[in-house]
């Protein structure tokens, strides 16, 4: 009866909220050495812990005054913060034209601006195109205020790096609109090289341009022509120039937004095993004369993945050529008011040169050495991965080795359809059904059960179970324990 009084919005929040509960939960059990030594380990989560330590001794010692704790200079940013920002982006995008600050709208994290941005350039039933696998947390992003619907794509045998992979967005986005879905952006979710083609599930959410996406870990490659409203690139991926054109056409050709997410642009990092990756394209780098109208490329950035700091809350919304966009969202950006605190921070973090030098260069390594021991693991255990990262937190796993027989089929027929999707190796061939949705079910409680929490694919609408993000930008004596929960738990099943 409880549930009959609340309005549709909220009744419509209510299934999500389980999930939440459940991810809660595992968070209020989390491994602590001195204090919950047997909690869950987090090998589960885009959180980067590897210079925490640094970051707490600068925050504690930077000046809190007075006016920091009064409203600052209003609900979309202060104009010093805005300032760093953009002489930020100066220096590290390599952008055509100039950042200025008047082109930055500055909100309680990035996931508030994909709430802003979905609100200002979609109604109520419009449909966003994002690829598979894809960052769990669009769904919400997108729907949960305001009510956008999430379309996923599936990009099959595509590389979602690739220009041929904008053809299944156009080809999805045709099938909503004979389903009667009006289709207004496309996420792209970038995340510097984290997946090789030959184990791509697929995995598009041109949600920011920053070249990295999640949870592949890779960038795009810059020319297709397609049609929607508005296109999210998110940064997990690194997608090259030619890459990102192609995106740029088909949201000119149909009159979209591309909206460029590239909260990992600085994550990246070098191993031997990925030489050969895209390095990190923004899009602000490419000249869209005769290729978009500037109004419609957005960039989206943050403290979350960059700065290690996703409990800060701190994102920011960069559009160069659209101050009507800019204009209607500060009329809501009151829900998301950053805190003064946060916005003085990140200002002095952003101003302090030498130290940004030094914890880009640093950060850079331990994620290159976290990758190492995450990936010499899964070779030792004989588990597919998508190989060639080289930016954001983890690797896209493959562990349905692990889900017994129920799912191995091994009809010739299918081994091919599977070789032709994964462009490479498999030694065994699988189906996704509803036994491999249990047992998919039962190899997750078995890790929690065991004291780790690995990311299921479930989460990141993956084309097929099994398929796991496991984080390693945690320290390196945890991300030890943790694997080793995981190999426990691979022995037995």
């Amino acid at each position: 009866m409880s549930e009959e009084t609340l309005s549709k919005r909220g009744q419509a929040n209510l299934p999500a909220g389980d999930s939440l509960e459940k991810l809660v939960q595992i968070f209020s059990k989390g491994y602590d050495k001195e204090k919950n030594p047997d909690g869950i380990i987090s090998l589960g989560v885009a959180e980067n812990g590897l210079m925490h330590k640094e970051l707490a001794e600068y925050f504690n010692k930077i000046d809190i005054t007075p006016y920091h704790l009064t409203y600052g200079d209003g609900p979309f940013g202060s104009r010093a913060l805005r300032t760093a920002l953009s002489s930020y982006f100066n220096d590290y995008f390599r952008p055509v034209k100039k950042v200025l600050p008047e082109q930055l709208l500055v909100a309680g994290g990035v996931t508030s601006i994909i709430d802003l941005i979905t609100y200002g350039v979609a109604d109520e039933g419009d449909g966003i195109l994002i690829g598979r696998p894809l960052y769990t947390s669009f769904a919400s992003d997108v729907n949960a205020r305001a009510g956008a619907k999430l379309c996923p794509v599936s990009t099959g045998a595509e590389d979602p790096m690739s220009e041929k992979a904008v053809e299944q967005y156009e080809k999805e986005l045709l099938r909503q609109e004979e389903d009667g879905t009006r289709i207004r952006a496309v996420i792209l979710s970038r995340y510097v090289k984290l997946v090789e083609r030959r184990y791509l599930v697929g995995l598009l959410i041109l949600t920011s341009q920053t070249s990295p996406h999640n949870p592949l870990g890779k960038c795009y490659v810059c020319d297709p022509q397609q049609h929607i409203k508005s296109l999210l690139l998110t940064a997990y991926v690194n997608q090259s120039a030619d890459t990102l054109k192609a995106y740029m056409r088909l949201c000119q050709n149909h009159h979209i937004h591309l909206i460029s997410d590239e909260v990992y642009a600085m994550s990246i990092y070098k191993t031997p095993s990925n030489a050969t990756a895209t390095p990190f394209t923004s899009v602000l780098s490419i000249d869209t004369a005769g290729v978009i109208d500037p109004d419609r490329v957005h960039v989206l950035y943050g403290m979350s993945k960059d700065f290690s700091s996703n409990g800060l809350r701190c994102g920011v919304l960069l559009t160069q050529a659209n101050a009507p966009l800019l204009k209607a969202l500060k009329t809501v950006s009151i829900f998301s008011w950053p805190t003064s605190i946060t916005e003085h921070y990140w200002t002095t973090l952003l101003a302090d040169r030498p130290f940004l030098s030094y914890y880009f260069a640093e950060n850079s390594a331990r994620l290159a050495a976290g990758y190492a021991r995450l990936t010499a693991f899964l070779r030792q255990n004989h588990i597919p991965w998508s190989e060639g990262s080289n930016a954001g937190f983890f690797v896209w796993a493959d562990f349905r080795g692990y889900l017994g027989p129920d799912v191995v089929v091994d009809t010739r027929e299918e081994e091919e359809q599977v070789e032709a999707v994964a462009a490479g190796r498999p030694s065994r061939v699988y189906r996704t059904s509803r036994k491999a949705k249990e047992r998919d079910d039962w190899f997750f409680d078995r890790l929690i059960a065991a004291g780790v929490f690995v990311a299921s694919g479930d989460a990141f609408f993956a084309e097929a179970h099994g398929w796991y993000r496991v984080s390693f930008s945690v320290p390196g004596e945890v991300l030890e324990l943790g694997l080793q929960r995981l190999k426990g738990v691979l022995d037995k099943v």
